[in-house]
This record gives C-alpha cells, sequence and structure tokens, in this order.
C-alpha cells in the first residue's frame, strides 16, 4: 500500500504517524525459527539474508504466530553530542545489497524493523479491517520487547502542524496520515497521505557544471559550499533542478563573468572534472529533504539567489 503525497490532513478521521527514512518490507513469520521468517521488499525481492538479526528477532518474538507485517527497515546514525541518533538512509545503504553481512558488519551498523502495519495474523487475513482495528492487532503483539523491533509510534491527539515540528525535531522524514476507517489495499491510495519536510538552506556558490541534453550549452548544476572561518567553502552538494531555462542562462552568464582558476572549495568535489570555479560571492537558496551523514544536501532544488544575503552573515564563528 502506498500512500500519496500532499498536506497532513486533519480531523478526527485520520491517524497521524511518523515517515521513516529506511527500506520498506514485508516480513511472512510462519514459526519460531529464524529461517521461518522471509523479508521481502518492496520489488518484491527476498532480502532475509541481507538481515539475519531481524529474522531472529521476529521468530523470537512472534514465531508462535502466524503473522505478515508491513514495515521499514531502519538504520540510525551514529549520535555524537548534541546531535541525538536519527534514522539515516546513508547508514542503511551499507547493508543493503548484503546478501550475507559479516558479524562486524551487523555491529557496526545494526538495523531495527520498525512495524506500522498488520496483513495477517494466526491464518487469518485482516487487510479488509479498518486501520484502526489493524493498528491494535499490531499493538498487541508485543515487538517493542524485543531491541530490534519497534512498533512506528501512533501521534494520537497531535494535530498536523505539531506532528510536522515533532518529525522536523527528531530528524524524521515527514508525516504519514492514514484514514482510520480504510483497509488495506495494493497500489498507491488517496486514504494515506504522507507529508514530507523540506528543509531550506542559504549557501555561496563557489563553482558549476555546465548542463547536459537539453541544456547543453546552459548551466547544468550549481556548486555549494559554506564559508569556513578562512573564507574557503565547505562543500554541501550540487544543485541541478528548480531553474527556468531563462534562469539558468542568466546565472551562467553571472558565474562566467566571476571566473576564477582554483576552486574555492576545501576538499574535492564529487563534479570536479567538468567543474567551473567563480569568485565566492553569490548568495542562493536551496531546498532539500535532509542531510546526509557527511553534511551533503539530500534531493535538493534551487530556489533562488538571495541579493539580501552577503557571504560574512554566512560564515561559521572561530573555534575556541
Amino acid at each position: 500500500m502506498l500512500a500519496t503525497a500532499g498536506e497532513v490532513p486533519s480531523g478526527p478521521g485520520w491517524a497521524l504517524e511518523l515517515k521513516w527514512d529506511g527500506m520498506r518490507a514485508l516480513a511472512y513469520v510462519e514459526g519460531a525459527k529464524p529461517d521461518a521468517v522471509t523479508l521481502v521488499s518492496r520489488n518484491q525481492r527476498a532480502v532475509t539474508g541481507s538481515y539475519p538479526e531481524l529474522a531472529a528477532a521476529l521468530a523470537e518474538t512472534v514465531g508462535t504466530r502466524q503473522v505478515a507485517l508491513d514495515g521499514e527497515v531502519v538504520a540510525l546514525s551514529v549520535p555524537t553530542p548534541g546531535a541525538p541518533a536519527r534514522p539515516s538512509f546513508d547508514r542503511l545503504q551499507l547493508r543493503m545489497g548484503v546478501v550475507k553481512p559479516s558479524a562486524a558488519l551487523r555491529a557496526e551498523v545494526p538495523v531495527t524493523f520498525v512495524a506500522f502495519d498488520v496483513l495477517a495474523l494466526d491464518g487469518e487475513t485482516v487487510a479488509d479491517r479498518p486501520w484502526e482495528e489493524r493498528r491494535r492487532l499490531l499493538e498487541g503483539l508485543g515487538l517493542d520487547a524485543h531491541p530490534r523491533l519497534t512498533t512506528s509510534p501512533w501521534l494520537e491527539g497531535v494535530d498536523p502542524a505539531a506532528a510536522l515540528e515533532l518529525a522536523e525535531a527528531h530528524g524524521m522524514e515527514g508525516v504519514l496520515a492514514k484514514r482510520r476507517d480504510a483497509p488495506y489495499r495494493s497500489g498507491r491510495t488517496q486514504t494515506w497521505v504522507k507529508t514530507p519536510i523540506w528543509r531550506t538552506v542559504e549557501a555561496v556558490i563557489g563553482g558549476w557544471a555546465p548542463g547536459r541534453g537539453r541544456n547543453h550549452g546552459s548551466l547544468g548544476a550549481v556548486l555549494l559550499g559554506l564559508p569556513e572561518t578562512d573564507g574557503r567553502l565547505r562543500y554541501i552538494g550540487h544543485v541541478g533542478t528548480g531553474f527556468t531555462h531563462a534562469g539558468r542562462d542568466r546565472l551562467r552568464d553571472q558565474l562566467v563573468a566571476d571566473a576564477v582558476d582554483d576552486s574555492p572549495f576545501t576538499t574535492a568535489v564529487p563534479e570536479e572534472r567538468s567543474a567551473r570555479w567563480c569568485r565566492p560571492r553569490l548568495v542562493g537558496e536551496a531546498r532539500f529533504r535532509s542531510w546526509t551523514d557527511d553534511g551533503h544536501l539530500r534531493h535538493p532544488s534551487w530556489r533562488g539567489l538571495r541579493p539580501d544575503r552577503d557571504v560574512d552573515e554566512l560564515r561559521a564563528p572561530a573555534r575556541s
């Protein structure tokens, strides 16, 4: 069952959950041994071997019952002072596609199965029942008793604005709203509505990449950075979407006029071979979904130049 994108709906007919940044998976539990558990990805590929600790956890916790669950495989970031752990798709990618992960990899990148729906229980299909009833069945399975399993929180009594604030504060992808009276149906549906969180950042243009295809001869992407105390830029990513055709040409001309020979970035950038460098004086704004673990923008798009902002305003404070 797939959600339709939209604003968070309100009203008593909707239940709100947090949206996890992980890998969607169905879990089929047929017995109390790990080999009686099957994990299937969204594209119907068996991924049980990639996550043996989840198969063991499900067998141990609900293996006395026959269960089909819908959920997400999630890995958390490494917490640091002032930055608690949050769902990290970057870390999860270290496990995705690894058919037989070593004990060292499993220890380095532990994963959790976050269940948010139950489709069958004790040999009976429950997908036709309302979400509210399925939710009660899910909560009755006691998944939270195992450290590798959890039930996605239901934000009962929380309004849409507060739900989005909560998702933002915990580094989640956004909010997922579900009709309380709706059955579970495969495919895209309007009874599930997803609202991703979009963040914005003001950054300095330190270079650009020429366009390809229909953008040949124009600007393909801008290379963005945040200024350090020494005036050079810490690279945070490239943005190639969100421009109008006229806007691409106009910005290209500005950057060509500001051309310099050397990179203003403190480190190499992925686009180095094709990059054209420019004097770091223009501030632009981009919107993006989240930060990667290495401090780059995920899914960014261009919003426009910010002539009202000065590079010095963005400079990082000196470290003591």
